[in-house]
């Protein structure tokens, strides 16, 4: 692993704006399509996009790996750690903004640290335990505000997308024990294909023509930009940093997603922007910071 350089903390910061903005593509997405359509297309987007970058740039794809013995892996990442969330997500930020959204899928990392605490040598110190207080005071915050006084959203939508978070955490420790023989472009591509070939079917049996929704051509745009963009080429910049400067690194990415999902939330579709999320965003920067210097004392 290198020093973080200039062009380090550039892909970072891109790879930060770039999974922000998800959150308001998704609410365009949703004003022409359901949320199985949703899912199903930005799979299928993004694998497509995956298999040709394999095929014709990156050589440590081998084709021959997606009909190994550990096909089923590839499956069960694929389920837990895109289609199962993407469709969650959609799911709740249908009634909520999206930068509320952005703010509830921040607090990931304060799930991962429990989890990890418990079901791996990864353990608590002061640093982690005072973080992931602080994390979920930020989350409390929010849930606090946004159901019981303004009342501008529900706690099903809320834990619909706690619960999405939960999911990206459990692929991550699923990948990080049991794909260690393949790298990160690899599992990536092979993932994605089996969510695809999972959510497709799904969506094709599930898939009713609304009546209340008009077909807007920005809709099947964004559709486009969250299964190349914000999945494929996402996954590819994040492979990329883990290589050159770790996962320790790569996870700063954390403080800065919360940033754009709200600023980008504003300036698109002139969400309205509530103090308790001003009030949540720094509480949830604050204990993201306090957390990799928990991660740091590991690392050294």
């Amino acid at each position: 692993m290198k020093k973080p350089n200039f062009q380090s903390y550039t892909l970072l910061i891109l790879l930060a704006a770039i999974w922000g903005s998800a959150f308001f593509n998704y609410k365009i997405v949703l004003k022409s399509f359901d949320v199985f359509t949703l899912s199903g297309g930005r799979l299928f987007f993004a694998s497509i996009f995956s298999i040709a970058i394999s095929l014709f740039f990156l050589s440590s794809v081998k084709i021959k790996d997606f009909f190994s013995k550990d096909y089923y892996l590839f499956f069960f990442i694929g389920l837990v750690n895109y289609a199962a969330p993407f469709t969650l997500i959609g799911i709740g930020i249908d009634k909520m903004s999206s930068g509320l959204a952005a703010l509830l899928m921040s607090a990931g990392p304060f799930y991962a640290i429990i989890l990890s605490h418990f079901l791996s040598d990864d353990k608590f110190n002061k640093y982690k335990f005072i973080g992931t207080c602080i994390g979920f005071s930020s989350v409390a915050v929010l849930v606090y505000d946004q159901i019981y006084i303004t009342e501008t959203t529900n706690l099903t939508s809320v834990l619909f997308v706690m619960s999405a978070s939960l999911f990206y955490i459990c692929g991550g420790m699923i990948i990080k024990k049991n794909m260690n023989k393949y790298n990160n472009e690899t599992t990536t591509c092979f993932s994605l294909i089996w969510a695809a070939l999972l959510m497709i079917p799904l969506t094709y049996y599930f898939y009713t023509e609304p009546d209340d929704k008009l077909f807007y051509i920005e809709s099947f745009y964004s559709l486009i930009y969250l299964g190349v963009v914000s999945t494929a080429i996402a996954f590819y910049i994040r492979a990329i940093i883990i290589i050159k400067n770790g996962l320790v690194f790569m996870s700063q990415v954390s403080l800065l997603i919360p940033i754009f999902g709200v600023f980008f939330s504003y300036i698109f579709l002139q969400e309205k922007l509530y103090p308790s999320m001003l009030i949540s965003l720094i509480l949830l920067i604050v204990g993201l910071s306090i957390l990799q210097k928990g991660y740091a004392i590991k690392e050294q």
